[in-house]
């Protein structure tokens, strides 16, 4: 089909003389000229910047919780005569790139090449990254264990400043992939990269404040109950005094007879959801063919009533004795229905009502409802490991040695549990429970200048109304943590 003009439309002369071209180009060429001319020169000899301009309040946190002391009465390497770092000064740095977000070895150069930085630090060099490399290297299963004391160490310092409570233990495990030729690589199960080799984490957090009190890295296809109850009980070693335990929580791997014995026998609660095996197969069958035994799972105790058919969510309480156990255990079977449609060969549609089923083994008196809930505020612990893996970046493990991997990733729980105590301490309610990635962005990586000398020196950042207050919490916090960290003097001795 030829496209034809309008009659009624001239045809519009598209020809252009000479000296119009010329003019046009002309006009672009200063166009070009103007736009070069807003370059600015760049130099290099800025020595006040940093990309952290709000990093000084993690160093003078670490200075008040007195980290450098624990590092040196923690942490033994025998130092050579050429060596310039201490093996302390080394983990401290370490922990400073974990909290920056400069866990690969080849970032942690930025902060080697940043003033501010190593003006808030007052020293004069960073090592390179190969530096750290070789430090790690050289450390063997006698420095791991001097990690686990020093994060031992520092929690109970934290623990000191507070009342003694009941604490709720939450235990799960996460698959860290591998990218490499790494030791201990094993392939296993991997919901993400099926067929990748990779570790499996075992972690422990204290539900609610979030503190992580142990992590071990074993090969991929680590069963979670392979050595549970010595787990347990390294967990147990690792709590302060001043945290009692009141209960543990766990997902359908962990459902230890061995553990649970241990429990009761320590008088701690439990609840642990159980893999639909045989046994609970058959419970559900059981109770669906007695449709009495099924609850509604109601706000208040006089309005509990049979379940019916309809309502959404049921739960019966039942005895059940799986394999290997001495005993029967409490177990509370949740219904959850779900209406589907179904079409027909006549084209009928047709509602139909389908159910799936969760088993959570417990010795707890809680009636299903709130034992459901308290059992739900584990999935807390998934943001946490997503948190650790990566906010503090566990899932790297670049290093051959699978020792030393664990030995860098001590060193990053370490740096977790930094964080932890910092935003309780020093930052507003609001940011407490944010993530150290929201940290990063909002407080602690914000660039600026560090101006002026001696005690006039200050930090100069870019207006910003909101963060400004956030800067005179943290400032009027301080203070306060400041005051509760300087010891009293006896009355004794004042006189």
């Amino acid at each position: 089909m030829v496209a034809q003009n309008h009659p009624q439309m001239p045809e519009q002369n598209t020809k252009t003389t000479r000296k119009e071209r010329r003019l046009e180009i002309l006009r672009e060429r200063k166009r070009i000229k103007k736009a070069m001319r807003k370059m600015r020169t760049v130099t290099f000899d800025n020595d006040s910047v940093t990309e952290a301009g709000n990093f000084q309040f993690i160093e003078v946190f670490k200075e008040l919780i007195d980290l450098e002391g624990i590092l040196k009465n923690g942490f033994f390497l025998e130092r050579r005569e050429n060596t310039l770092y201490d093996a302390q000064e080394l983990i401290d740095y370490l922990i400073d790139c974990a909290i920056l977000g400069h866990t690969r070895f080849s970032h942690m150069d930025a902060l080697k090449f940043d003033p501010g930085y190593l003006t808030v630090k007052e020293i004069g060099r960073f090592p390179d990254e190969s530096t750290f490399r070789s430090f790690l290297e050289k450390l063997e299963w006698k420095h791991l264990i001097q990690l686990i004391a020093i994060n031992k160490e520092l929690l109970h310092r934290k623990a000191s400043m507070e009342e003694k409570r009941l604490v709720w233990i939450d235990i799960d495990d996460t698959v860290i992939t591998l990218f490499g030729e790494q030791e201990g690589a094993v392939n296993g199960y991997n919901p993400r990269y099926h067929g990748r080799p990779s570790y499996k984490a075992r972690v422990a957090f204290i539900a609610g404040t979030g503190e992580l009190l142990h992590m071990e890295l074993n090969p991929g296809n680590t069963h979670g109950m392979k050595d549970f109850l010595s787990f347990v009980k390294e967990v147990e070693a690792m709590l302060p005094p001043q945290y009692i335990i009141e209960g543990i929580r766990a997902d359908c791997g962990f459902a230890d007879p061995e553990v649970m014995n241990y429990a009761e026998e320590n008088g701690w609660s439990y609840i642990f959801k159980l893999p639909k095996k045989a046994t609970v197969k058959k419970a559900i069958s059981y109770l669906q063919q007695h449709p009495s035994f099924w609850e509604t799972l109601a706000e208040k105790e006089e309005e509990i009533r049979f379940a019916t058919e309809d309502d959404r969510w049921a739960a019966a309480d039942i005895p059940i004795m799986l394999d290997k156990w001495t005993k029967a255990r409490r177990c509370v079977i949740y219904r959850e229905a779900h209406e589907t449609e179904q079409t027909n060969k006549d084209q009928l549609t047709m509602m139909l009502t389908t159910y799936s089923f969760q088993a959570v083994i417990t010795n707890t008196e809680l009636k299903p409802l709130p034992l459901l809930r308290t059992y739900n505020q584990r999935a807390n612990i998934e943001n946490r490991i997503d948190e650790i893996k990566e906010g503090y970046t566990l899932e790297q493990n670049s290093m051959h040695s699978m020792m030393t991997n664990l030995l860098f990733s001590w060193i990053k729980v370490i740096a977790y549990n930094v964080v932890v105590w910092f935003k309780q301490a020093f930052l507003p309610e609001s940011l407490q429970k944010c993530e150290v990635k929201t940290i990063r962005r909002g407080v602690l990586k914000v660039p600026g200048n560090i101006v002026g000398n001696g005690r006039y020196q200050h930090i100069r950042l870019a207006a910003s109304p909101a963060l400004e207050i956030i800067v005179k919490v943290i400032l009027q916090k301080a203070k306060e943590f400041a005051k509760r960290m300087t010891p009293k003097i006896p009355m004794t001795e004042a006189a």
